[in-house]
């Protein structure tokens, strides 16, 4: 691969997870409003990191925190490893996080392995009465795109592997899947990928689909993992640039965090790091690291 070519996919890469830590920390001010509150609070749309308690200006969520434990441990082992990814997750949801989805908690809080994740989960989605298709494995798995950008049959399989771990509904696997396929495409800056898998046809179905029918979904389908996966799709395609993309997202409200983190991801991966606005990236948690470990995974 030449050296531009090179440059140029490794800029992309690291637009993914910092595109997601981004769109994570817009969202997180907003999170479960409705529009017309935001622009209540914000006289209009939210542009601008800021905080908002109990997040500090610049902050991310649960999103990030475990897409970089994910990350991190596919550096650090050279591929995935999915006993040490859980342990990260168990010890991160043990260590006392601000926020952590109901149904990520179900499945590690009290785990000390694997299958006791994975029994947990079944658990949580049998008692839920087989709701459990949440998009609390979505927001997290970008890491696995990068390191994985050029084995699409392997990319395919972890994503669903890894999602697993916390969520049994095959749903949530399939949507990891496709954010994934189509990242690492973008990653690569190659053409992107086709399917007519559930996932695929709802995300390509947003993209130049009606805002109200979005911000619809928003509000109503909260944490969903196609409500977060359409709208990431939506915002990453359907706006002209990264900064566009996020802040539509963002400012649809309801779970604006992770919905912020899959656009952001997209946008990222989509246009490059040096589109995301240097008023996002100087105040934004741990940006070297988050660059770092994108630039890890892309050299692998």
């Amino acid at each position: 691969m030449r050296r531009r070519d090179r440059a140029g996919m490794a800029d992309r890469a690291r637009g993914a997870l910092l595109g997601l830590a981004v769109g994570d920390a817009l969202g997180a001010a907003v999170e479960w409003l409705h529009p017309d509150q935001i622009h209540a609070r914000y006289g209009g749309s939210l542009r601008d990191l800021v905080a908002s308690p109990p997040w500090e200006r610049g902050e991310w969520t649960d999103d990030t925190a475990m897409a970089l434990e994910l990350a991190t441990s596919l550096a650090e082992k050279g591929g995935y490893d999915e006993e040490d990814v859980f342990s990260r997750y168990a010890m991160w949801a043990r260590s006392g996080p601000k926020d952590i989805g109901s149904t990520v908690a179900a499945a590690l809080m009290r785990a000390r392995s694997v299958d006791e994740a994975r029994a947990a989960a079944e658990a949580y989605h049998e008692s839920s009465g087989g709701k459990s298709a949440g998009n609390g494995s979505l927001m997290r798995t970008a890491p696995l795109a990068l390191r994985y950008r050029n084995d699409q049959g392997a990319l395919e399989r972890i994503s669903r592997e890894e999602s697993t771990l916390t969520h049994f509904d095959p749903l949530a696997g399939d949507a990891c899947a496709w954010f994934n396929l189509t990242l690492a495409a973008l990653v690569r800056g190659r053409r992107l990928p086709q399917s007519t898998s559930p996932a695929a046809q709802a995300a390509e179905e947003a993209v130049g689909g009606s805002e109200e029918t979005l911000a619809a979904e928003a509000q109503e389908r909260m944490g969903y993992v196609l409500t977060a996966l359409r709208i990431g799709f939506a915002a990453a395609f359907g706006r002209p640039d990264l900064e566009s993309a996020i802040v539509f997202a963002v400012n649809l409200g309801g779970d604006a965090d992770t919905n912020g983190a899959v656009a952001g991801a997209l946008a990222g991966a989509r246009h490059g790091a040096a589109a995301i606005p240097a008023r996002w990236i100087e105040p934004l948690l741990a940006h070297e690291r988050i660059g770092g470990l994108a630039n890890r995974l892309v050299r692998a």
